[in-house]
């Protein structure tokens, strides 16, 4: 089975049970719900870095949602900082490892503590923040980001010709930067009820929204060509893992919640 197949029915599969979760699960199942899917993009980045101490860094990104549900960004910031010497501390001191190399852990193992923290966990999150404000929120960034990557995806099969990285994504054209901005547009021009925006003004919002879900993969595929692997796992057939799919919500999701919030608050 072709690559295209796969990833339309496991699309067809999984995008009514998400829209599902997300439209019937009250607050805090929802939120933990987030926080599982986190969690596990967690464990694909720690695999794909071959960071050793799964289960304690997976412990201390999962203790910074406790502080970030709770809104107390300023406990959050510090326990930010404290996992990290909670990690070194205990990496250098109690895990006994002089093998060649343990430097390269330590300091690999640090990375992805933080990278978790700040662009795994708390992007995520921000669909619970942005279910706050109001219940459609969330679905409004998660079909525009569906729209551009199918528009992003046509566009760039029937008009590519000019690469947009070819060194981090080869694949990926500006043509296909263009169908993925527009894809955006149109979900948040469609969206102006929901979000409170002018038609103008949800149309640029829909752009910025395009560009940064597109900047996210970027992001992450720089990440995996440093690790030199091509998907964070296999887990969804023709989608690769849960890190692949959550990507594009690393900028999105706080974008969108700060400018509604700003704009209403």
């Amino acid at each position: 089975m072709g690559e295209l197949k796969k990833r339309i029915i496991a699309g067809v599969c999984l995008a009514p049970a998400i829209v599902l979760i997300f439209y019937f699960l009250p607050s805090l199942l929802f939120f933990i719900f987030l926080v599982i899917i986190a969690i596990l993009a967690t464990i694909e980045v720690l695999k794909i870095a071959m960071v050793k101490e799964r289960v304690l860094i997976s412990f201390l990104v999962l203790c910074s949602a406790f502080p970030l549900y709770l809104k107390s960004y300023e406990v959050y910031v510090m326990w930010a900082i404290l996992s990290v010497l909670i990690y070194f501390v205990l990496r250098v001191f109690l895990i006994r490892s002089y093998k060649q190399g343990l430097y390269g852990d330590i300091v690999r193992g640090i990375v992805v503590l933080i990278f978790s923290e700040i662009f795994i966990i708390l992007p995520m999150t921000y669909f619970y923040f942005l279910k706050e404000i109001n219940k459609y929120l969330p679905f409004i960034v998660l079909f525009s980001i569906w729209a551009s990557d199918i528009t992003a995806y046509f566009f760039g099969k029937g008009f590519g010709r000019r690469p947009l990285a070819p060194h981090i994504s080869p694949k990926k054209t500006v043509e296909g930067l263009i169908g993925a901005i527009i894809g955006s547009m149109i979900i948040l021009g469609l969206s102006g009820s929901i979000t409170g925006l002018g038609l103008m003004e949800s149309i640029f919002v829909g752009g910025l929204m395009g560009i940064l879900g597109q900047m996210g993969d970027m992001f992450e595929s720089t990440g995996k060509r440093l690790c030199e692997v091509k998907d964070s796992s296999g887990l969804i057939p023709g989608h690769g893992g849960i890190l692949d799919r959550i990507d594009s919500f690393i900028f999105t999701t706080p974008f969108l919640y700060h400018y509604i919030a700003g704009i209403r608050f």
